[in-house]
């Protein structure tokens, strides 16, 4: 296939690409771009090529659309301009003296503004020009699908070497082992975002962020890093990734295989086509991404659950001499739980005895096995060593399903991707208002659940109810029902209970109100009432009761009681006879 329509490469300086990205058209696809990584050391070293006048590699984009706006998609170069960004707003500097905001004319309108704040020592203008005036390598292509582009990215970094390993198994896959690796890394990191594309100025609030910088994700409260598990440098070269790749493929292959970028390469469908493992058909076969997500989950939120039992970290309980491979080692108990949570359908009794046992068990079961761990039959040996330990403190599950929906987790994740972008969600302290009418407010909550759908296809929405969005909300909360809440994230954490307690209601009347009122209501196509009934999930979070309803969008949009309505900013609308046929072109292949 000829992978480029159209290439035109031309200079554009620093000045013009902080404009382009101030005009929101700077793209990020995370399903081939990584995090963003850099250190500040590095974005400092770049700035500096810069100033020094060297040359630097070519900045790759291609033309597309995003919400109806033509945008330039980063394909290669996400790193290198976020640290022009970081520079000309002050957020790095050079030679110890930051950009000088009065250089040209749109940085100064935004410090006038007060939307841009002045750090000192300042760059006099002309050293700053020096930057701005920087004639940076620009191509711009044309593609056909979003298969050429992502080949194009596959090819680039496997030549130039620029991404790990594991990066460059991931940049484009779209296979349903794919997805599951990136959606539990994701969750698990809390670097969710509402669909793979996303804005460059929003990548900055769901990306590792570094020493001194004030946004993203804190490094230290990742999991895997505040257990011991990998180092800083292993979780921004997605060794995270890696390690949830290896138990995916261990549970798919019923731990018949072992350890190795081999392993991985097969999975992912890089090597020879006659080795390679189809790995879509033991998904299907072990229940569907959905299931192997809502499994993984169970497991890893039990895991954590144990530990927080204790004051010692993973490596610190399961290690009292020196160790290493704790990467390893996780994996081994991930596996020893799986077996007795799902292949023995067990549930956990005793936590805090659970944990006791786990306390030196790396030391006796692991370590004497650690340098060939990574072979399958060493590796087993840890994982029957360490259940036959600790199965007394597992009882048999009554429940049928051992993988029941974890809401925590879910939650936690949608309270994270809202803080990149909010129009896919609504929160909501509950379903009635806080005055002296006190009516509810679902007929709202059904006209948002089909604003959602009507963004356009792939759209997903969820509405969490038991949250308040602000402050003021959840003091106005406290007030009225004479109740507390807890802050989580930059939402507040109110629940369900008082309104439930208000009404003399029981949290099944609760939920039994909700199904009614949408199963009384005109929906078409039908199928969105049925996902919608289907999708209101139930749980316990900081002893509140939460709900959350998703819907997702299929190939027609959403029309309720003849009526369709939109998202606007986060507010929803109903959209006008006018604008119909434009909403109905959302859904055009």
């Amino acid at each position: 296939m000829a992978l480029i329509t159209k290439l035109d490469i031309k200079p554009e300086t620093v000045e013009s690409v902080y404009t382009l990205y101030r005009k929101k058209m700077l793209l990020v696809n995370r399903k081939y771009q990584r995090k963003l990584v850099w250190t500040i050391e590095e974005k400092e070293k770049f700035i500096d090529s810069l100033y020094k006048s060297l040359p630097i590699p070519l900045i790759l984009s291609a033309i597309t659309k995003y919400k109806d706006n033509s945008v330039y998609e980063i394909i290669d170069g996400m790193q290198r301009l976020n640290s022009i960004i970081s520079f000309i707003e002050n957020e790095i500097y050079l030679d110890g003296k930051y950009f000088n905001l009065e250089t040209f004319a749109l940085t100064k309108k935004l410090k006038d503004e007060r939307r841009l704040t002045q750090k000192t020592p300042v760059m006099t203008i002309d050293e700053c020009l020096k930057v701005t005036t920087y004639q940076i390598p620009f191509s711009v292509t044309t593609y056909d699908s979003e298969k050429e582009i992502e080949e194009i990215f596959r090819r680039i970094n496997s030549y130039g070497k620029t991404l790990a390993s594991h990066e460059l198994r991931q940049a484009g896959s779209l296979s349903s082992f794919n997805n599951i690796v990136r959606t539990l890394a994701e969750n698990i990191r809390k670097d969710v975002s509402p669909s793979d594309k996303i804005l460059l100025g929003n990548m900055r609030n769901i990306s590792i962020n570094n020493r001194g910088m004030k946004y993203g994700i804190d490094l230290r409260d990742i999991f895997w890093y505040k257990q011991n598990i990998l180092t800083e440098i292993n979780i921004r070269a997605s060794r995270d990734e890696e390690l949830i790749a290896h138990l995916i493929l261990a549970i798919l292959m019923d731990n018949e295989i072992n350890i190795s970028s081999t392993s991985l390469d097969r999975a992912y469908g890089l090597s020879d086509e006659d080795d390679n493992i189809d790995t879509d058909r033991l998904i299907s076969k072990k229940g569907g991404e959905a299931f192997l997500i809502s499994l993984f989950e169970t497991i890893f939120s039990e895991i954590n659950s144990v530990l927080n039992e204790g004051s010692d970290n993973f490596q610190k309980l399961l290690f009292k001499k020196d160790s290493k491979y704790l990467n390893y080692a996780y994996q081994v108990v991930f596996l020893a739980f799986y077996e007795l949570l799902v292949k023995r359908e067990m549930k956990i009794n005793n936590y805090k005895n659970l944990n006791k046992k786990l306390s030196g068990i790396g030391d006796t079961l692991i370590l004497p096995h650690i340098d060939n761990i990574r072979h399958r039959s060493s590796r087993q040996r840890c994982i029957d060593s360490i259940v036959g330990v600790i199965e007394k403190n597992f009882v048999k599950r009554e429940e049928a399903d051992p993988t029941l929906s974890n809401g925590i987790i879910k939650l936690e994740s949608l309270l994270a991707s809202a803080k990149a972008e909010n129009t896919s969600y609504d929160f909501k302290q509950g379903i009635f208002q806080m005055d002296k009418q006190n009516k509810h407010i679902i007929p709202k909550i059904v006209e948002t659940l089909g604003a959602f759908v009507n963004q356009g296809k792939n759209a997903v929405g969820y509405i969490v109810l038991g949250i308040a969005d602000n402050e003021n909300l959840a003091n106005a909360h406290k007030r009225f029902y004479n109740s507390t809440f807890k802050k989580k994230e930059n939402f507040y954490i109110v629940g369900i209970e008082d309104e439930v307690k208000a009404k003399s209601l029981t949290v099944d009347d609760y939920m039994l109100k909700i199904k009614d009122y949408i199963k009384s209501q005109d929906i078409q196509p039908e199928y969105y009432k049925t996902q919608i009934l289907k999708n209101i999930d139930l749980f316990t979070y900081e002893d509140k009761s939460i709900i959350i309803i998703k819907i997702a969008s299929k190939d027609d949009p959403f029309k309720l009681n003849n009526k369709f309505y939109h998202r606007q900013a986060s507010s929803t609308e109903e959209v006008p006879s006018s604008s119909e046929k434009q909403l109905w072109s959302l859904f055009l292949n």
